[in-house]
């Protein structure tokens, strides 16, 4: 791993930032008021040597920002690079015209972000899946979808027009504490989806109530009538945070519990989750092994990771010891042995 460059904050420094990609750029977020979305070129990076990193200015080195948010923050931001927008989710105050709800960002021209609307009837939005809808619900085939966290709700928005959305359908789920996020298991065939709950494990609610970490398995072959169809439970206590699916893994932080990888090709036979297991895990903060259930449910840890690069390679953020770049040795978990990771 090599370290090239640093661009700051836009404004006020914060722990975190949340970054995406959008064809060669980077699109930034943060919590931090008057940050905006910062909207940076990684070609810039093809020309630098290792040896002389550079530090970008916040502003002067951007291709482009994006400042109308109500006071410059959001949590996170979504990307459909297939239509070429951006979304900004948790944009503070929940009293602002879009209720923190879906705040669209056109990216056409990266230069010059704009935003042709958003979308409020459900208020909050944590994290958000935005898709071309390519699954068995005739009624909404090629019509643009996003699937949306809600605190409490699993919440599917028709955004087709930015101007005119609509909520197609709200669900909550025994157990709800707080919708985190999720992600379909496949994007060309949107039947089911996982969903993670950040706080269930803490709260003791539901069918995360001993505290190990819960991945909720949704049937979403009825966009107005999705269900919540199984679940599979963690063998190690912790608390679930994000996760993505790639090849019928889902690569999942759990914080102190790490990197898991869970195999869920088995979902569409059987959405109950019989079949679920975990293939591989790396376990970045061993300092709790020892407590009943191999961890605790603290938030330290990783709470990110990037499963995509096509070498295999993934990157795992982590609080307390910066960043790991793993890679798979092994996917065999039928006897539900669990494969492993190993660091390079």
């Amino acid at each position: 791993m090599l370290y090239l460059g640093r661009l700051p904050q836009y404004s006020v420094p914060i722990i975190w930032r949340e970054i995406r990609a959008y064809k060669n750029f980077l699109v930034i977020g943060s919590e931090a008021e008057r940050h905006g979305i910062q909207i940076f070129d990684m070609k810039k990076l093809l020309t630098i040597s290792p040896t002389t990193p550079k530090t970008f200015d916040a502003k002067k080195d951007l291709t482009g920002h994006f400042s109308d948010l109500p006071t410059g923050r959001a949590h996170n931001v979504v990307i459909n690079e297939e239509l070429n927008y951006g979304v900004a989710v948790g944009a503070q105050p929940r009293n602002s015209s879009c209720k923190a709800g879906l705040i669209f960002i056109d990216l056409t021209d990266p230069s010059k972000p704009t935003t042709p609307g958003c979308a409020m009837q459900d208020g909050y939005v944590h994290d958000a899946q935005c898709l071309v809808y390519r699954g068995p619900d005739k009624k909404y085939q090629e019509r643009d979808i996003c699937y949306g966290y809600n605190e409490d709700s699993l919440t599917i928005y028709d955004v087709t027009s930015k101007v005119n959305t609509s909520v197609i359908s709200r669900t909550s789920y025994d157990g709800a504490s707080y919708t985190h996020q999720g992600w379909v298991l496949d994007t060309q065939n949107q039947e089911f989806l996982l969903l993670d709950d950040e706080l269930d494990e803490e709260d003791r609610a539901g069918p995360a109530a001993d505290g190990f970490p819960v991945t909720y398995i949704w049937d979403i072959r009825s966009l107005e009538k999705p269900k919540q169809t199984g679940y599979y439970k963690s063998s190690v206590r912790s608390i679930d945070h994000n996760q993505y699916v790639l090849d019928g893994y889902s690569y999942q932080s759990n914080y102190a519990a790490g990197l898991r990888v869970l195999d869920v090709s088995s979902i569409p036979a059987d959405p109950t989750g019989a079949n679920v297991c975990e293939a591989g895990f790396f376990d970045i903060y061993p300092e709790d092994d020892h407590l009943p259930g191999g961890g605790n449910t603290t938030f330290v840890g990783t709470w990110s990771m990037y499963p995509y690069f096509k070498s295999g390679y993934i990157f795992i953020n982590t609080i307390e010891r910066g960043a790991f770049v793993v890679k798979m040795t092994g996917k065999d978990c039928v006897a539900k042995k669990a494969g492993s990771l190993r660091r390079v």
